[in-house]
């Protein structure tokens, strides 16, 4: 009973080293199959991130490109502002320059009077 034991349990495992092999063999034929898939998937996927990164450099190029021309609109804005600062601070100057003119002519005209009612104030009491 025992040698029949032996001998069913090698055809068995004879039978089971085969099925194992053939499992084996179709597991290895399908893992390179996938990996194949999982490599043109990702080929295709780097792909599009070279094309993503080409659009977003050609955004960033456009945003460049915009940059440059505000910084020169700035640029000429500024400088026209400090034009007109300088000409609005000459008149500015201009005119505190009359207005000091003015005051100190007032005064000096002012002090003439109060000298000229001082000395007659004087001369009619001598």
């Amino acid at each position: 009973m025992e040698a029949m034991r032996e001998r069913w349990t090698d055809d068995r495992l004879d039978d089971l080293n085969g099925k194992v092999d053939a499992l084996r063999m179709e597991m290895k034929t399908e893992f390179t199959a996938v990996r194949g898939e999982m490599r043109d998937r990702f080929d295709k996927i780097d792909k599009r991130f070279d094309r993503m990164e080409e659009r977003f450099d050609r955004s960033d190029e456009r945003f460049e490109r915009m940059e440059a021309r505000s910084d020169e609109r700035f640029e000429r804005m500024e400088v026209r502002s400090d034009e007109r600062f300088e000409r609005m601070g000459e008149r500015f100057d201009q005119r505190l320059d009359s207005l000091n003119r003015t005051i100190v002519l007032f005064s000096g005209g002012a002090c003439a009077a109060l000298i000229a009612a001082l000395g007659g104030l004087i001369a009619t009491q001598l």
